[in-house]
């Protein structure tokens, strides 16, 4: 079973990421490595879909001006 070796043979990086996310004093959310992008792009969609409903609910209350 050489050939299948590289998929469970892996060494266990548990113990070191569960030290760095617990001696951490950051909010979770940015405790990760690439923590402020994911945030930052959750920030823009949630406000670009936020903006864009409001928008569509208010042309709908508005309703068309002929």
């Amino acid at each position: 079973m050489a050939l299948l070796t590289p998929l469970y043979n892996y060494p266990n990086h548990v113990l070191e990421k569960q030290k760095m996310y617990q001696n951490d004093h950051r909010p979770i959310p940015l405790r990760g490595p690439r923590g402020k992008l994911y945030v930052g792009v959750f920030g823009v969609l949630f406000t670009v879909g936020m903006v864009s409903t409001t928008m569509g609910t208010w042309q709908l209350i508005k309703g068309k001006s002929e």
